[in-house]
């Protein structure tokens, strides 16, 4: 369990979240440490409990809530091999620019846009590609290096 600070119109239990990092701005904040760095840049969590302790944003004014966070896997495209599920791989990044197709957030979510060692899960279907990639929709964890 993680404690961070998210903002308050998201703050809910079971929402996901690739976390991307901080600004400028959060490195003046007092209470960076909690907000950003408490998180790893590019992995996914999800909120297991919102308390009431609310704070203001430096950046936007927006409310911000005390939520417990624990890492959690995430859905995004892989290169379909015989055997996926429960190995450990490095995923490069997928080129693409179809931004009209219906996987296009599965294929370049933003915490997935550098070579990535990642755990399949679960292989979740095959799906069909416009670029003719032999690609399959899989619940991934991210791994240590």
């Amino acid at each position: 369990m993680v404690i961070t600070l998210l903002e308050k119109n998201i703050a809910s239990v079971g929402y996901k979240f690739t976390h991307l990092g901080g600004t400028k701005v959060c490195e003046k904040c007092s209470l960076n440490k909690v907000c950003v760095d408490s998180l790893e840049k590019n992995r996914s969590y999800v909120i297991t409990e919102v308390r009431q302790n609310e704070h203001s944003c430096l950046i936007d004014n927006q409310i911000m809530v005390v939520c417990e966070v624990e890492e959690t896997s995430i859905i995004i495209t892989v290169e379909d091999q015989k055997f996926l599920e429960n190995i450990v791989l490095n995923r490069s990044p997928i080129k693409c620019n179809e931004i009209l197709c219906e996987n296009y957030e599965y294929c370049l979510n933003p915490g997935y846009l550098q070579k990535t060692k990642i755990k399949i899960i679960e292989t979740i279907k095959t799906i069909e590609c416009p670029l003719n990639y032999n690609l399959v929709l899989a619940e991934v964890r991210k791994v240590e290096k």
